[in-house]
């Protein structure tokens, strides 16, 4: 039996015979099922066809858009920017798989499989935990919420934090030998750390510091052969960045509007001076990274910080690195050269996880050598562990599809492209907002200008000019108006649009909206049914529920109805869109004619529908009225500032008292 078979057989001896042993197995085993049902998790929502977002699609028109040729011509439509062998990866998956959704977000999830392999091998050969710490570890990172995002999302951030530690296991086989000896060894580093930097931007720094000290390190020992070795491998890794940079990288970080949006994101080392508003600038910096960690910071940090110490005193040149990997990038971001942002530093979180659990394991409390004091000196170290891990247990809701872990507005919009393009119709037009046009494209096809089992074209493409776009849809006699970015915008576009015609939502979905819009109130595609149930009278009064059913493809009296208000607050009315039901006594003549209906004054309120209703729902509302003049009266239903429902051929409800 070889030395590995035998290591293995004496620690399957040890589990047999040793309940501490037995009891570390059985937590190795169920944190092997959490982190593999973290992948499960990932998978599902994969599933779900999450739409990408403004970012992701932007990206996406530059790899799924283009040939392979166009996307590596520099610079990226949309001020993006990628790592040049990211992009090539990415075409690559999906030239062999198509660019669905799932295809051109799997690599961060590639990347963060083998971020967790290369964090697991650091604490084992390096740092040289314990299984079951490396283990905890290891699982606070696949289920930690932030990696759960961005391991799904068209981004390269998931691969800055796998191909930072790549960088210290390149070292760390270069040191080892592994990698050859003499001048084939430093070659092979300086390939190695110029594939990192080319998936990853931010290994460039890490890559940095490995030849800063390890030529600090070669030069205190006075090794000539050795330091020549080292400015040997160092000047291929240079020659491989500078080519990079000037051909690659050189458009984007030099274009004024991106150092522009940066600049507030940037380190100053003029805390130095004792500068308050550096410090406090600084400290919002700082505040902002360590965001993502959220209510656990407070104990992270502190075991983190004590486990880079304790390294540190090992005399870890691996920590060392770190360190200046660290300092090479907070001199880089006061150079606005990279910011300190939670999303571009993706690497330090796994790098806090390291250290954190770096320190657990190195606890060795001194307490009596008893039953009891054996227990102590096994439980709080898991009990640590347990406590960093506890937060991260709401991860399954990204499998779920929770509207909480859908991150940004947006992500709702395939559900309403496909309404659109199975419901529109001949003669009818989808305007997309500006700021949603890539997602459009992505999902409808680019180059596409219709949409849906159309003859014409029928699509509006927003633009800046949002006055403009108001008239090109104002213009169309009827379109579904697709936008997202949040209540400010809707002075700019629907108020606009509210005063104009009609504005009823279809649908909403994450914050994003998609509305039919008409300024003839007969191409109005709201609709609802209506039946008095239970009816009494008596002289001068009735009482009785009201059933409303939405008959239509809109939804009645949506949320968000934050419109004009006209005169709704002499009547207690919410907002634009509120369905009312109204009385009015027989051959009085309606009051709220026309899609611009300006209130009630011979109409009473009996009730609102004060909920959404969806389409197909009903709702059952109480009404009732005392002090009525003998006679017959009529029950109906009106939107607020657009329509009454007998423009829709709601027939009114009949009353006599």
């Amino acid at each position: 039996m070889n030395r590995l078979g035998t290591e293995y057989a004496d620690r399957l001896n040890a589990v047999k015979t040793d309940r501490g042993a037995l009891f570390s197995a059985i937590v190795c085993a169920l944190l092997l099922i959490l982190i593999l049902y973290s992948f499960y998790v990932r998978v599902r929502m994969y599933m779900l066809g999450i739409s990408l977002w403004v970012d992701e699609a932007m990206l996406a028109e530059n790899i799924a858009g283009r040939s392979m040729a166009e996307m590596l011509t520099p610079p990226l439509s949309g001020t993006q920017t990628a790592p040049v062998l990211y992009l090539i990866a990415v075409k690559a998956l999906t030239i062999l798989f198509g660019a669905s959704e799932a295809v051109l977000r799997s690599y961060s999830f590639i990347a963060l499989a083998g971020m967790l392999v290369a964090q697991g091998v650091l604490l084992r050969k390096v740092f040289r935990l314990r299984m079951v710490f490396t283990l905890f570890s290891v699982a606070v990172s696949s289920t930690f919420l932030y990696y759960m995002q961005y391991s799904a999302e068209l981004k390269p951030y998931m691969g800055d934090a796998a191909f930072a530690l790549c960088v210290l296991l390149g070292y760390y086989a270069y040191r080892k030998g592994l990698l050859g000896r003499g001048i084939r060894g430093a070659v092979m580093l300086a390939l190695i750390l110029s594939a990192c930097m080319l998936f990853s931007s931010p290994a460039a720094f890490a890559a940095g510091a490995v030849f800063i000290v390890e030529f600090i390190l070669k030069c205190a020992r006075r090794d000539r052969a050795a330091i020549l070795l080292t400015v040997i491998s160092g000047a291929v890794f240079i020659a491989a960045f500078a080519l990079n940079y000037f051909f690659w990288l050189r458009p984007i970080a030099t274009d004024t509007a991106m150092v522009d949006f940066w600049y507030h994101y940037r380190f100053e080392f003029d805390f130095i001076k004792y500068r308050t508003a550096a410090l406090a600038h600084d400290f919002t910096l700082i505040k902002g990274l360590l965001g993502p960690v959220q209510h656990m910071v407070w104990l992270m940090l502190p075991l983190s910080v004590a486990g880079v110490a304790i390294s540190l005193a090992r005399r870890c040149v691996y920590t060392v690195c770190t360190g200046v990997f660290f300092l090479l990038l907070l001199s880089a971001s006061s150079f606005d050269k990279y910011p300190v942002a939670d999303r571009l530093w993706m690497f330090l979180y796994v790098i806090i996880f390291i250290y954190a659990f770096v320190f657990i394991d190195s606890l060795r409390i001194s307490l009596s050598g008893d039953a009891a004091g054996k227990v102590a000196q096994a439980a709080i170290p898991l009990f640590l562990s347990a406590l960093l891990l506890v937060p991260n247990l709401s991860f399954p809701a990204y499998g779920r599809g929770e509207e909480w872990t859908y991150g940004v507005d947006g992500r709702g919009s395939n559900p309403l492209i496909a309404y659109v393009s199975d419901n529109i119709r001949d003669g009818e037009y989808l305007y997309s907002f500006v700021y949603a046009n890539t997602i459009l494209r992505y999902k409808n096809g680019y180059g596409a200008d219709r949409i849906g089992d159309t003859q014409a074209s029928n699509i509006i493409y927003g633009t800046e000019d949002v006055e403009a776009d108001i008239e090109r849809i104002t213009g169309t006699g009827g379109a579904y108006v697709y936008f997202f970015m949040g209540e400010e915008y809707d002075e700019v576009l629907t108020g606009p649009l509210q005063e104009r015609g009609c504005l009823d939502l279809v649908k909403e979905i994450n914050h994003t909206y998609l509305y039919w819009y008409t300024d003839d109130v007969a191409k109005a595609k709201a609709s609802a049914a209506l039946e008095l149930q239970g009816l009494e009278t008596g002289e001068g009064w009735f009482s009785g529920t009201v059933r409303i059913v939405n008959t239509g493809q809109t939804v009645l009296s949506p949320e968000k109805a934050i419109g004009r208000q006209r005169q709704g607050e002499a009547y207690g009315i919410e907002g634009y869109g509120q369905v009312y039901i109204v009385l009015q006594k027989a051959g009085a003549g309606s009051q709220a004619a026309g899609p611009q209906a300006a209130g009630f004054p011979e109409e009473t309120i009996l009730g609102v529908v004060g909920s959404p209703l969806m389409p197909g729902e009903s709702v059952d509302i109480h009404v009732g009225q005392d002090g009525l003049e003998p006679g017959e009266y009529l029950i109906g239903l009106i939107a607020w500032g657009e329509y009454d429902f007998t423009e829709l051929g709601l027939a009114p409800a009949r009353v006599t008292v």
